[in-house]
C-alpha cells in the first residue's frame, strides 16, 4: 500500500474514486479547477496495486484568531472503497495528513464529521456551535409603519456588486474569531464553490438589500439547500434593519407567500428556499446568529424570536502550538487552550459558506 500526495497526473483518478460517494463528479472537480489555493500535494491517496483505495484533501485557508490571520488546514474530500474500510487505510491517511499540514505551516485544522471518535484519536476535539432556528422570519415587523418601504431586494450581480458586498463582509464578520479570510482571489473562487454540498446544496441564491434613495447595499444573504432545510449560510450588514428585512423577505420566499419588500432583478434561485415536495414550506430559516447577540435581540423585538441548535460535528485541532505561543505572548500549553476557547465561544463565527 502506498500512502503519499496525489500527482497531477492523478486528479481525473482521484475524481473518479469520490464519484460513488454522491455520484457528482462535477461538484468535486470545482475545488480543484476553482480554488486557487489548491495543490496536488495537498490532495493524500492511497494506492493499492494499480489502483485508488481512499483521499483525504487538505483545504489551505486562513482564519481570523484575534485579530490575527492564522493559516487553518481544513480535511475534507475523506472517502475510502468500501473493501477498504476498517483496514487502518484512512488512518494512514490521516496521520499523513497531520505530519503533511505540520510540513506545510499550518497552525490549526478543522474538520466536520459524523464520526467523532475516528478523528478524536488523531487529535481533533468535537467544539459545540449553534445553528440558529428562525421559525417566524415571515412575521418580522419593523419598529414603524412602512419604515422597510426603502428598501429593496435584488440578486447579487459580481461585475455590480462584489466591492461593496466584499466590504461588508470584511466590517462584519471581520468583528468575529474563526472566520475564514478571503482575498479576492479567495472571494471569487466562493462564489464559484456555490452551494457546498453535493446535490441540492450545489446552489446558491444570493440576495442583496439595497437602500431605493442611495443604491448603497446594505446586507446581503447567501442561501442553499442543506439537508434538506433553507440554510443562510452567510450574511452580512451596514444597518441591522436592512438585515432584518431581508431575513423577512427570505422567510416569506420560504413560506411560498407574496414578498412584502419590494424587490428587483431576476429571483429564480429564490426556488431554493422552498422544499420541491411542499406546496407551501414553512417560513424555517437555519443560520448563524448566536455570534451577534444585538441582532438576536432585534429579531426577537420584530416578532421572530429564534432557537439554537447545538451541533458538535465541528472538529477543532491545534497543530502548531508553539507558533500559536508566539503570535499570543503564552506558553504552547496556554496558547493551545486559548485557541479552543476562541473555537469554542458563542461569539466566534464559521460560515457554513466557508465549509469544505
Amino acid at each position: 500500500m502506498e500512502v503519499r500526495g496525489a500527482l497531477r497526473s492523478e486528479r481525473d483518478e482521484v475524481l473518479e474514486l469520490l464519484v460513488p460517494w454522491h455520484n457528482d463528479r462535477e461538484f468535486f472537480a470545482r475545488y480543484n479547477k476553482i480554488d486557487p489555493t489548491f495543490r496536488d500535494e495537498l490532495c493524500l491517496v492511497a494506492r493499492d496495486g494499480g489502483r485508488l483505495v481512499s483521499t483525504v484533501q487538505i483545504f489551505d485557508r486562513a482564519v481570523n484568531l484575534g485579530g490575527q490571520a492564522v493559516k487553518m488546514g481544513g480535511i475534507g474530500s475523506v472517502f475510502t472503497r468500501e473493501e477498504y474500510r476498517h483496514k487502518q487505510v484512512a488512518s494512514s491517511l490521516m496521520r499523513l495528513a497531520v505530519e503533511t499540514m505540520i510540513r506545510e505551516g499550518f497552525e490549526v485544522s478543522l474538520l466536520f464529521a459524523d464520526r467523532l471518535t475516528f478523528y478524536n484519536q488523531f487529535g481533533w476535539r468535537e467544539v459545540e456551535r449553534n445553528f440558529t432556528v428562525m421559525a417566524g422570519a415571515s412575521s418580522l415587523q419593523p419598529r414603524a409603519r412602512g419604515a422597510w418601504d426603502r428598501f429593496e431586494i435584488d440578486v447579487f450581480d459580481e461585475a455590480r456588486d462584489f466591492a461593496e458586498v466584499v466590504a461588508i463582509h470584511r466590517a462584519y464578520s471581520g468583528r468575529f474569531n474563526v472566520t475564514a479570510i478571503r482575498d479576492e482571489p479567495a472571494w471569487r473562487a466562493n462564489l464559484r464553490f456555490a452551494g457546498n454540498q453535493p446535490g441540492e446544496g450545489s446552489q446558491e441564491y444570493f440576495a442583496i438589500c439595497r437602500d431605493r434613495s442611495s443604491g448603497r447595499i446594505e446586507a446581503y444573504a447567501r442561501v442553499t439547500r442543506f439537508y434538506g432545510v433553507s440554510m443562510v449560510m452567510e450574511f452580512g450588514y451596514r444597518e441591522a434593519d436592512a438585515m432584518l428585512a431581508t431575513f423577512k423577505y427570505l422567510g416569506e420566499e420560504a413560506a411560498g407567500v407574496a414578498s412584502s419588500i419590494r424587490r428587483v432583478g431576476d429571483h429564480h434561485n429564490a426556488a431554493l428556499l422552498r422544499a420541491p415536495s411542499a406546496t407551501a414550506a414553512p417560513s424555517v430559516l437555519v443560520t448563524h446568529t448566536a455570534h451577534d447577540p444585538e441582532l438576536e435581540k432585534k429579531l426577537a423585538d420584530a416578532g421572530c424570536p429564534i432557537a439554537h441548535h447545538v451541533d458538535n460535528n465541528y472538529m477543532w485541532r491545534v497543530l502548531a502550538p508553539d507558533r500559536l505561543a508566539q503570535r499570543f505572548a503564552m506558553t504552547p500549553e496556554a496558547a493551545s487552550a486559548h485557541a479552543f476557547e476562541l473555537f469554542s465561544d458563542t461569539r466566534s463565527l464559521f460560515w457554513t459558506a466557508d465549509r469544505f
